[in-house]
């Protein structure tokens, strides 16, 4: 028992390792479509309403023009538990990506433990799997939950009475999970009641109950498609609310035959279709596929036809002919959905196990299908290796990395009262600036400043103290900023205390006690070595005295250095905090990264990890009196291109205490 046991639970662990380690880190950051369903989650969960100021909708307004609910309530527990947070919103997708493998692995396992096996496989290395578990999009939960419901649908002959009505209110609950679930649903469903009636008889009290209880499931939804169309206002059913959008619902563009001159786009989009899933091409959207490997491995689509023909079968299972029916429904909903992977997601699963079906069918020579099961596993070990790393810093501009660390830390600095500007250089800035900084619904829907509330997707220029978007003339007037780096260039004065996270620093002014303490850092009496050229007073190696153009910022004073290089300065006045921002000149970005540490009496005080090109990042260390400072740089893999550079160095001559 334990050797047959062991395979599966060790692919089971590796896939729950793929999913949940480094959650709220990868991917760094958070999108903005995870902090709306992560905020109104949090708001009705501690306030009873969202942040449009609506009790227990069926359909979040959100922007304006929606978004889908059922991620929203099923992270509550976890929200409930671990609070608000990157980690605990994406939660909610893991854990479900979780119950999809072993969901997967008992359908296999239905049919015999090699299949079971390679359906364990299949998903556990999916790129599309791994990818979609990681991040908090509302739609990424409606596999699952599609796939819990086959899994009580291919259960439900067993006890037919009992079973089909709870599979069919499941499968009923995936329309508030996304919305061409709308059109997925009820078509599967019909479709999988017919395959459970060729295969088991149904009772008419069996169909008429199953049928009441997709409708009363469905009822809500119905009356919100109503409202939405004909209606004015919201409707009310005790604490339940039926929304009425202040604009075009954003559904009715995703679903072609809705949309402005839609239809004449299906044959098109179709043809974007099929290629994502049968040729690996993916969408463009970094989040979502990895261009070389796709959505799905290019090499599964001969077994995913192999897998559909089999499924056509005389002695085909029950669970392979709802998989074919899924995957049939989902790439027609999918014809009519303007299509990227994340939009389409219903093909992805079936289309897996089918793969799998296809793939057992070589189960008889083992020595054959143990090299593709260890290729297969190789491939996505590859894949997770690449993801884990050099994709996740591709990526991390996409998700606004630093953003959240830099609200929640300018929150921390600044009195309660006091106004906090907010840069606009991120989408919809206002949401992450409500997720991290946990302003109540109340006090939101009461101060924000909406200039067109009928839009699809309402900016936000102020609400509560915040203020979003940064401009000079504030700087006067206000004592804490949010910034991004290509908008430090106006923060160069040393009254102001820069602190940065990845793209984004939170700013604030030094206490007017130490404007007679602050004076920028020279390097007139340092001493050291670099690889190449020599030190350089306010400018890059080789160009004295021109400044740096950093992250397509002017930083005016400073010094340059080059690859490996190690300079000293050895004090003679007491010291009490060094500020500095480090980066690699914009003309360099051929540059494959450096490191800049700093020591003080030979202790390190600072490590920046590896800067890139296009990075400007400042930091703000304490001293002790020191008696000598030394600034290092480290070069990457080799030194081409690397001219790093240590700008606006700032000393704080009296103790801040």
């Amino acid at each position: 028992m334990l050797k047959t046991l062991s395979w599966p639970l060790l692919l089971l662990l590796l896939g729950a390792m793929l999913r949940l380690l480094w959650l709220g880190e990868i991917p760094g950051g958070l999108n903005q479509d995870e902090a709306s369903i992560g905020y109104d989650a949090w708001a009705l969960l501690h306030y009873g309403i969202d942040r449009n100021g609506v009790s227990w909708p069926v359909n979040f307004i959100a922007w304006g023009s929606g978004q889908n609910v059922l991620y929203a309530y099923l992270s509550m527990p976890f929200i409930a538990l671990f609070d608000l947070s990157v980690f605990s919103v994406r939660l909610t997708s893991a854990f479900w990506g979780v119950i999809s493998l072993w969901i997967f692995w008992r359908l296999g396992k239905r049919s015999s433990d090699t299949m079971g096996l390679w359906a364990l496989l299949i998903l556990v290395t999916s790129p599309w799997h791994i990818m979609a578990s990681r991040w908090a999009l509302e739609c990424n939960v409606v596999p699952a939950v599609v796939l819990v419901a086959v899994l009580l649908l291919v259960r439900a002959p067993e006890h037919l009475s009992r079973r089909l009505p709870v599979a069919v209110a499941v499968l009923t609950l995936s329309i508030y999970a996304y919305g061409p679930a709308y059109f997925f649903a009820p078509i599967f469903l019909l479709c999988a009641v017919i395959i459970i009636y060729r295969q088991t008889p149904v009772t008419i009290k069996t169909l008429a109950i199953s049928a009441l209880c997709a409708l009363l499931v469905a009822i809500p939804m119905m009356i919100f498609l109503v409202n939405n169309s004909v209606g004015s206002g919201h409707i009310h059913l005790g604490p339940l609310t039926i929304p009425h959008y202040p604009s075009d619902a954003r559904y009715s563009n995703i679903f072609l035959p809705f949309a402005q001159g839609g239809m004449a786009r299906i044959p098109e989009n179709a043809n974007q279709v099929l290629h994502m899933l049968f040729a690996g091409k993916d969408d463009g959207l970094p989040w979502n596929a990895i261009p070389f490997w796709g959505p799905q491995f290019v090499f599964l689509t001969p077994f995913v036809f192999l897998g559909a023909v089999v499924s056509t079968g005389s002695k085909a299972s029950l669970t392979d002919k709802l998989m074919l029916a899924w995957l049939l429904c989902a790439l027609l909903t999918a014809f009519f959905t303007e299509a990227n992977i994340n939009r389409i997601n219903l093909v992805w699963l079936p289309s897996l196990w089918l793969a799998a079906r296809g793939l057992d069918l070589l189960s008889w020579h083992k020595l054959l299908a143990r090299c593709i099961q260890v290729a297969i596993l190789i491939c996505g070990l590859w894949f997770s290796l690449q993801y884990f790393t050099s994709w996740s810093a591709r990526i991390s501009a996409d998700f606004f990395e630093g953003f959240g660390e830099a609200i929640t830390r300018v929150v921390e600095l600044a009195p309660k009262d006091a106004p906090i500007t907010i840069t606009a250089n991120s989408n919809m800035p206002y949401i992450s600036t409500l997720f991290f900084s946990k302003t109540s619904p109340q006090t939101y829907v009461k101060t924000a400043v909406i200039p067109n509330r009928r839009d699809a997707f309402q900016s936000v220029e102020s609400f509560d103290r915040f203020k979003i978007g940064l401009k000079p003339g504030q700087f006067f007037l206000e004592s804490f900023w949010v910034a991004h780096k290509s908008e430090l260039g106006m923060f160069i004065d040393p009254s102001y205390r820069i602190e940065s996270f990845s793209d984004y620093s939170a700013i604030t002014r030094s206490p007017p006690e130490l404007a007679g303490c602050l004076r920028p850092l020279t390097n007139t009496s340092m001493t050291g070595s670099q690889d190449y050229g020599q030190l350089t007073q306010n400018g890059e190696v080789d160009n004295e005295g021109k400044g740096f153009r950093i992250a397509n910022q002017y930083i005016p004073f400073g010094f340059g250095v080059h690859g490996d290089s190690e300079w000293t300065l050895n004090l003679n006045e007491p010291i009490y905090q060094l500020s500095v921002g480090v980066g690699i000149s914009d003309n360099n970005g051929c540059s494959d990264g450096m490191k800049f540490k700093v020591q003080a009496d030979g202790k390190t005080l600072y490590t920046s990890g590896q800067i890139m090109p296009d990075t400007l990042g400042f930091t703000n260390i304490p001293l002790n009196n020191p008696k000598q400072l030394k600034f290092i740089t480290e070069a990457g893999k080799d030194n081409k291109c690397d001219h790093g550079n240590w700008v606006r160095p700032i000393i704080t001559t009296c103790n801040p205490k």
